[in-house]
């Protein structure tokens, strides 16, 4: 498994510009697109690309948080997961899916598949929960 960062929760609140300064020493060899928040962005995974989204309206404002993973919700109940994950991300649509069910293929930046475990009473989550 790779040692490189991937993720910079310390940039959180601090102005656009200063995160795109650390999250480049720390990775220079990522590309960073500087977003505003709410932009509708082309689907797809890479590797080397790092997207920092900030309020439009202060455009020297802070960075924001906009979770696209809920590794967190792994194991509880598929109905709190559910509620965290509406919490922090309304504009999202929540499958929630038994785990071995067939699913339509396709990317849906507006869509979160939660498996469960339909077996087990609690139905917990066995997977994180991912945008798309």
């Amino acid at each position: 498994m790779s040692s490189e960062k991937t993720s910079w929760p310390e940039v959180v609140g601090w102005p656009a510009a200063a995160a795109v300064t650390q999250i480049n020493s720390d990775r220079p060899d990522v590309a960073i697109e500087v977003v505003p928040d709410g932009t509708n962005v082309p689907p797809g995974y890479n590797a080397l690309r790092v997207r920092v989204y900030f309020d439009a309206a202060n455009a020297s404002g802070p960075v924001l948080y906009t979770p696209t993973s809920w590794p967190e919700v792994v194991g509880w109940p598929a109905a709190a997961a559910v509620t965290q994950i509406n919490s922090d991300r309304p504009d999202v649509a929540i499958e929630v899916v038994p785990d071995g069910t067939n699913v339509p293929p396709g990317y849906n930046a507006l869509r979160v598949r939660v498996y469960f475990d339909a077996a087990n009473a609690s139905g917990p989550v066995l997977y994180t929960p991912v945008l798309g």
